[in-house]
């Protein structure tokens, strides 16, 4: 990964070095941010944040509550588009295409970045129509078989099919906390998503349910590029092969989650990890 040589951020190049040469052997990232600010009125909350997202590792966002990690993963599918006040200036490319280029169809680019938020909210429909939504909107499937197996491949990906097969016209509001959880992920992947955005998706789990998102999350990595956000510095380690720490609105930091979490470049990086604030 090469970062830029400036950037209006006061951190220059706050990329782990090990990871430079590596990633070039892997080809163009799926996604590529450059010199990304994003404002709230005049107040700017992320500044001038460089990041690339490859689809063979699952990235975390680490930081302290406050730090800008969820506000710059809503950039990355332009959520923050539906705030008012919400001003994205720098590049986001997905297959270096920009994002946020005048003719880029945000519904379309929703469905390619797909987003699985904090709480899980399924639709207050059906498990099979909690599927089916996106695939009959996106005209995914030409007929009832074809949707059929749209709705059977993204629940078993997601690991809920087993649980589900029996009642697929009971609400989807009826499961569990994980199983909606895990519904949720499987309407996303249902529309055929490049990236799969996660914010805090185990936040509200329990231990177990929390595990199973944890295990699916490694089952997924390599299908599509993966993002989470989360304030547990264990899941992180557990779930993901790059790592970036976010603090007061920069990326203080960005590189393999075991050298982050040993060895880490920056002194901010090092008192985070170690409690000494957060």
């Amino acid at each position: 990964m090469v970062m830029s040589e400036t950037t209006d951020s006061p951190i220059a190049n706050p990329v782990n070095k090990s990871l430079e040469n590596e990633n070039i052997a892997h080809g163009e990232p799926k996604m590529r941010a450059r010199g990304v600010d994003v404002y709230y009125g005049d107040k700017k909350a992320i500044d001038g944040v460089d990041i690339d997202v490859y689809t063979e590792y699952v990235t975390a966002f680490i930081g302290p509550s406050g730090c800008g990690k969820s506000t710059f993963l809503r950039a990355l599918n332009r959520m923050n588009d539906t705030i008012p006040s919400a001003r994205v200036t720098g590049t986001i490319e997905l297959d270096g295409e920009d994002i946020y280029a005048s003719g880029m169809d945000v519904v379309q680019l929703r469905a390619r970045v797909g987003m699985v938020f904090q709480k899980p909210n399924p639709f207050p429909k059906s498990i099979y129509d909690n599927i089916a939504y996106g695939p009959k909107i996106h005209g995914l499937a030409e007929s009832k078989p074809d949707l059929d197996e749209i709705v059977e491949k993204s629940l078993r990906r997601a690991g809920l099919w087993e649980e589900v097969k029996d009642r697929l016209a009971d609400s989807g509001t009826a499961l569990s906390g994980g199983q909606q959880q895990r519904l949720c992920i499987a309407r996303a992947i249902a529309v055929d998503p490049e990236v799969i955005l996660m914010d805090e998706p185990c936040s509200a789990l329990d231990p177990i349910a929390t595990a199973k998102i944890e295990e699916l999350i490694d089952e997924l990595r390599g299908r599509y590029g993966i993002v989470i956000v989360t304030h547990s510095m264990q899941q992180a380690a557990r779930v993901s092969q790059r790592t970036a720490f976010f603090h007061l609105g920069h990326l203080v930091e960005y590189g393999h989650t075991s050298d982050i979490f040993t060895n880490p470049a920056e002194q901010r990086t090092q008192d985070y990890i170690t409690g000494r604030y957060g």
